[in-house]
């Protein structure tokens, strides 16, 4: 067997997730002989914490993207083959970048999304002294417990053994006043206060596409078809932390920011490392907005939203100069 092979093996097993009989049966070998190998792959120097040789090639698309937008890291999740799902080796490669991160007394703050929920859940269970856990965005209704708002940060400070706060507001309102009345609260002025402490915040992002039923915001209700309505006609094509931005990472003059519970984009501007986990293909347009904000530090994405991002943005065809 050769070493393609094996490496194979490795994505299946630590990346895909698949069982060892399920790995037996692609490959017409048994449980035991898979088992045999899986045991070998340390040795051979193909698996150390990640799999080797998973992420080779990506170097120069996340220059490009780093200098076009001037942010601190890309990392680009390659996957092992092109019909590979990407939310599994995103979230994989975003654990192990997050694990690597997070140091003994930091604050970290967490919002929303099922991409968000998948990289928590890859992340291993590790203590880290004195660390606390911070909701940065409004609660809302959903039934998939861990893609609920306030689940999210709970079982990330359960995986770092750590006390987390969290935010008892709605994350959107129907009306200004009533988002007035709810921050004069001291238990949510709180939790602001403790926002703008972080050391970290670990977010994803959302599009703003028809049709609306593709929408994360009006699926969870959210946002009315109305407000999607006025928030395209205004340019807007995605949120991070549930602040709007355009293509051009504007966000100054939204309509629906004083309706909206989280931590506002000058509260993201001020943290050291803002980490943005996304993918897939109907959010290019939501990542370039998100990245031109210049509220993002670090960018992982999957290795097919590079390419989307940088055929859009004609990086591969512009010179050093035009940077």
């Amino acid at each position: 067997m050769d070493r393609n092979q094996y490496l194979k093996i490795a994505h299946w097993y630590y990346t895909l997730g698949l069982t060892q009989e399920e790995i037996g049966r692609r490959l017409s070998i048994t449980r035991q002989r898979v088992n045999r190998i899986i045991g070998d792959l340390t040795k051979l120097g193909i698996v150390t914490i990640k799999v080797n040789g998973i992420n080779q090639g990506s170097v120069h698309k996340e220059h490009l993207i780093e200098k076009y937008f001037g942010i601190d890291r890309v990392v680009i999740a390659e996957r092992f083959a092109a019909g590979d799902p990407y939310l599994p080796v995103l979230a994989h490669t975003a654990a192990y970048y997050i694990e690597e991160c997070i140091q003994p007394g930091m604050i970290i703050g967490t919002a929303w999304g099922s991409t968000l929920a998948a990289t928590i859940n890859n992340l291993p269970y590790r203590s880290r002294n004195g660390c606390t856990v911070v909701q940065m965005a409004g609660t809302q209704n959903v039934d998939v417990e861990l893609v609920r708002t306030d689940e999210i940060p709970r079982f990330l400070a359960d995986r770092l053994d750590c006390s987390c706060y969290i935010l008892h507001a709605p994350a959107v309102v129907d009306h200004p006043k009533t988002k007035k009345m709810l921050m004069q609260e001291r238990v949510i002025q709180k939790t602001f206060n403790l926002m703008r402490k972080c050391d970290i915040a670990i977010l994803s992002l959302g599009q703003f596409n028809r049709p609306y039923s593709a929408n994360t915001m009006f699926n969870r209700g959210l946002l009315r078809a109305e407000d999607f309505d006025r928030l395209i006609s205004d340019g807007f094509v995605g949120d991070i932390c549930v602040n709007p931005v355009t293509i051009n990472g504007r966000w100054e003059g939204c309509f629906l920011s004083d309706r909206v519970i989280s931590a506002d984009m000058e509260i993201l501007e001020a943290i050291p490392n803002v980490i943005c986990v996304a993918g897939g293909e109907t959010k290019t347009q939501a990542i370039i907005g998100c990245l031109a904000s210049g509220v993002i530090n670090t960018m992982i994405i999957d290795d097919m939203t590079a390419e989307r991002i940088i055929a859009a943005l004609g990086l591969e065809s512009k010179s050093k100069e035009e940077f």
